[in-house]
């Protein structure tokens, strides 16, 4: 080991021993036809065990993005405090991280400029040079690994001094018995000592991808799901997983955007946004969207309605003042203080409260702004060129590799015209040959273009397919009254579906879409400037200059909104809580945000999603323990969102609204019943079976909940489009509730005045089983009598027992209705038992029905046995069941009665209204039907040619008529 020469452990100490001099002097020369085996190094190697000392540790945060750990070395090494640290390389080879800070600005210079100033090279020492080729070898080098999509570390070391080791372990030390801002102080600690590294080298993972990742995140494109890449790998690698995991595609417009200073990443995302602004695809930043609208009626009431809920919010803050001013008063400083906070809360949401159009006109304002400042810099004018050409097209058809490879293809043509030019040391020549070695030949690169194109800024903005062009399509008046009343789809509601059309628009329509038809070169273009699928790919150095202000992050989530894809690299688990943040907060309405990660770096993302969903894999399980769901591999989230989370959104939406109905139709039957009592409050029911009334309707709807499947698995992984009915709310719009609500008066009416005024006074005299039903005489007093309270409220709540589970049976969309028979052996069936029962008719039958008879029948004994509240139902249940047959006639026909009022109702808005999931629920139906005619088909046909070859002297007359009958069953 070179630590344990003497004059090499003193110049170390002392530091006069430069690190980069003694990597250079111990360099291994390798030959120009030799092979890189890492397996062999040195015939001379000799295991041998050393033993460090750790004398701390910095863990890794967001903000460094690297971590590092203080040994010494052992005695027979020079007891020397060495610093080992490892990081990305975005926060390794910075210029105030990093020692080679002069060779590493010189490289990023050259890779720009796409080449290096020769009179700088001339003028470095032997070793500068040599450090310069090497940084230029290190960046090919992780150029090549990123672009194979391999994840890459940058490793460095530094050798300190023992004055530096002791002063700094103290203030280590402070740090770490901190009682406050411990972290803080810890990370500033860190930073003391992680400056002039110098860098050792680069490793390279395989992170091989999951079996059925591409699929997935192409069947969840499929389903109108958006997805945002978020991680810490290098721009290369990034970029690479993404075309991998097809979330590129080779026709995407990229738009790239690097850490190039503040300026001038603000410009290139106010450049593309107000590209996108002047090509369409924003068209509500667009000024005549954004400009004060004329005066009319609707603009007065608007301000007048804002004017007015500005002067409640005032008066609130108002009150709250007077509140905190009493409570002072009275000394009570806890609720004063509590008051005062609520203000200032206000008063900051008022500050940020501004009418949209105001909010957009100050964004559009802050992009023009920031362009300005751009041209006028001394950059600006030196890029400013006027006509350059849109590359929207040319990404359409080119089959050039995106920009961000370009940087390894320049480092590798950097150093190879510094090698055939001479301008490199033969000390550097020893490292140049290895740097060759692992570096891929290509071609040169292009110039860069200007970053901000006059031509595009001077265009008039149009709008394609803007509210106004996509109304003028259809015609008002073939949208029936029906249609905006009735219909729960929004199209078929706005009047967008073929129908209504106008003739000559659907015309032009299809011949413009005509396969065969060539489209103009402008037209062409225009197509592909507004329309073409564009892409994001974002550093998190080039983020920080663009979160946190509230203007430019509206600019940066208004362009990523007009991306199929965004991918954000390099980013800190604190950037990926940012950006999901960022897009709760940005659209209207409250998108439900879903975030996957399998690592700690995750945990932050996870935690600020709607829903966190954490892989359990090989990086640890701070994400599963942090999540809300933990899957094993992530082709697992295509079952997870696209099935089991529609399944049980169809199930908790007809839970919610049958509870609310279930719970309206008890209430109205007791507050329309108090009109007969004088409103004394009397119940109609026993206040029993009133307290029983949520366990027993309440099973059913329990096994909806549980087990409801709403279109099968296989039908929506064929066709995940099918999820756009929970993305639009489906049923738990304003006329789903408002076709609950009219269920819920008619149902009411129903059961009350076909029940209660039926059996009150006389007419509940009649019998049952006894008496005049057999023609015997009555022996026991009160047979068939049913006038009173106890004998009428358990017939009418009998009946609305009877209708609620009606009305779950209805509600039920799959078919939980049970596949016979449930227990089959039967070969190549893919669902056993627990998939074919039939949970809804045991519910009813047994959760409901059944056990309302058996416990009015078991509360009628505990009356009699038991004096107490019981008895006043004593033998009520056999009274109202067992004597009037009256009551069964109620219970038979007052509920069918009610539910053909819903039944109508449904079949009138299946036929002519049809949702979207009814319409696939019919289609696959159909399907069903059709697999199992083509089955009965086949059978049919194996049995007549069986039947032929057993009668061959008769066989075409038999197997004719033997095919016959069986399509004939």
């Amino acid at each position: 080991s070179h630590l344990e020469v003497k004059e090499t452990i003193d110049g170390l100490k002392s530091g006069t021993l430069p690190l980069k001099k003694l990597a250079a002097e111990s360099a291994i020369e390798l030959p120009e036809d030799a092979s890189v085996d890492p397996g062999v190094i040195s015939d001379s190697t000799v295991n041998r065990e050393e033993t460090w000392t750790i004398l701390a540790v910095n863990k890794f945060d967001s903000d460094r993005k690297r971590m590092s750990v203080l040994l010494r070395s052992p005695p027979e090494l020079g007891s020397l405090p060495i610093l080992f640290c490892k990081g990305a390389d975005s926060a390794m080879l910075d210029p105030d991280v990093c020692a080679s800070s002069q060779a590493i600005q010189q490289v990023n210079a050259g890779i720009l400029d796409g080449g290096v100033d020769d009179e700088q090279v001339d003028s470095m020492g032997d070793y500068d040079q040599w450090e310069f080729a090497q940084m230029l070898g290190l960046q090919a080098q992780l150029g090549d690994f990123a672009s194979e999509g391999l994840r890459t570390l940058v490793l460095g070391l530094r050798v300190l001094t023992e004055e530096e080791c002791t002063e700094w372990l103290v203030q280590y030390k402070a740090a770490s018995v901190a009682l406050t801002d411990r972290a803080q102080l810890l990370t500033e600690a860190a930073l003391e000592i992680e400056t002039k590294l110098h860098i050792a080298g680069a490793t390279a993972i395989e992170d091989k991808l999951q079996t059925g990742v591409p699929d997935t995140i192409a069947t969840l494109e499929h389903a109108g799901i958006k997805l945002w890449v978020l991680t810490g790998d290098k721009r290369e690698t990034a970029v690479e997983i993404g075309y991998s995991t097809h979330v590129l595609t080779p026709k995407m417009h990229v738009t790239e955007v690097g850490d190039f200073g503040k300026l001038h990443v603000q410009t290139q995302m106010s450049m593309e946004f107000m590209s996108l602004v002047k090509k369409g695809r924003l068209p509500e930043y667009q000024k005549a969207m954004i400009k004060d609208p004329a005066p009319s009626v609707r603009t007065f009431l608007a301000s007048m309605m804002y004017a007015i809920r500005k002067c409640c919010r005032a008066f609130g803050r108002c009150i709250l003042a007077l509140q905190a001013l009493l409570w002072t008063v009275v000394r009570w400083e806890k609720r004063a203080k509590r008051k005062r906070k609520a203000i200032a809360k206000s008063l900051a949401a008022e500050e940020l409260m501004m009418r949209t159009v105001e909010r957009r006109r100050n964004v559009r304002t802050r992009a023009e702004a920031t362009i300005r400042e751009w041209l006028e810099s001394p950059e600006g004018k030196s890029q400013r060129v006027v006509g350059a050409n849109d590359d929207d097209e040319l990404s359409m058809v080119s089959d050039d590799a995106p920009d961000v490879f370009k940087r390894a293809t320049s480092a590798r043509n950097l150093l190879g015209s510094m090698t055939d030019g001479g301008r490199v040391s033969h000390v550097a020549l020893r490292e140049v040959s290895l740097a060759q070695l692992t570096a891929q030949q290509a071609t040169g690169g292009a110039p860069d273009a200007p970053l901000v194109d006059e031509d595009t800024l001077s265009m008039n903005s149009f709008f394609p397919g803007n509210k106004e062009d996509l109304a003028g399509n259809f015609d008002k008046k073939k949208r029936t009254l029906l249609e905006r009343a009735f219909a729960i789809d929004r199209q078929v509601r706005k009047g967008q579906l073929r129908k209504h059309v106008f003739p000559e628009k659907l015309a032009a329509i299809e011949e413009r879409n005509k396969p065969g038809r060539r489209l103009s070169g402008s037209s062409r273009a225009s197509q592909t400037g507004t329309s073409g699928p564009r892409a994001l790919v974002i550093e998190g150095a080039a983020l920080k200059h663009m979160l946190g202000d509230p203007e430019l992050e509206e600019i940066l989530f208004s362009v990523a909104q007009t991306c199929e894809a965004v991918i954000a690299c390099r980013v800190s688990p604190k950037q990926k809580a940012l950006l999901v943040n960022l897009v709760r907060n940005n659209v209207s309405p409250t998108p439900i945000t879903l975030a996957i990660g399998d690592g700690a770096n995750d945990v932050g993302m996870i935690q600020e999603a709607h829903v966190g969903v954490g892989i359990s894999g090989k990086e640890g399980k701070q994400a599963v323990n942090a999540s809300d769901f933990a899957i094993a591999q992530f082709r697992f989230l295509e079952d997870l969102v696209l099935i089991h989370g529609r399944w049980n959104f169809f199930r908790l939406s007809t839970v919610v609204l049958f509870s609310f109905y279930k719970n309206a139709i008890l209430a109205g039957m007791l507050v329309t019943f108090s009109s007969r009592t004088v409103y004394s409050g009397t119940p109609l029911y026993d206040e029993w079976l009133i307290a029983m009334v949520n366990f027993v309707a309440g099973i059913p709807i329990i096994m909806t909940g549980l087990f409801d499947r709403c279109l099968s698995k296989e039908y929506v992984k064929s066709h995940p489009e099918v999820y756009k009915a929970t993305r639009d709310n489906e049923l738990i719009t304003f006329r789903t509730l408002l076709r609950w609500i009219i269920m819920v008066f008619v149902h009411l009416f129903t059961l009350y005045y076909m029940t209660v005024p039926t059996q009150a006074h006389g007419g509940g005299m009649t019998s049952a089983f006894v008496g005049l039903m057999r023609n015997e005489p009555d022996d026991v007093p009160g047979n068939g009598e049913g006038g009173d309270l106890k004998s009428g409220g358990t017939v009418t709540y009998t009946c609305m027992i009877f209708l609620l589970a009606y009305k779950v049976l209805y509600e039920t969309r799959s078919l939980i209705h049970g596949r016979w028979p449930a227990f089959t052996c039967k070969k190549g069936v893919k669902e056993g038992f627990f998939s074919r029962a039939a949970y809804t008719w045991h519910g009813i039958t047994f959760g409901s029905m059944g056990f309302y008879l058996w416990a009015i029948a078991l509360y009628q004994v505990f009356g009699r046995v038991f004096t107490s509240s019981l008895s006043p139902f004593t033998d009520v249940a056999n009274h109202v069941l067992g004597t009037r047959s009256m009551s069964w006639m109620l219970i038979v026909f007052v509920p069918i009665f009610g539910i053909v009022f819903d039944v109508c109702l449904k079949v009138f808005s299946n036929m002519f209204y049809p949702t979207q999931t009814q319409i696939h629920l019919e289609i696959e139906s159909k399907e069903r039907a059709q697999r199992r005619l083509r089955k009965f088909e086949n059978q049919a046909m194996r049995q007549s040619r069986r039947t032929e070859a057993q009668s061959p002297e008769n066989g075409d007359g038999q197997g004719e008529e033997g095919l016959g009958q069986h399509l004939a069953i």
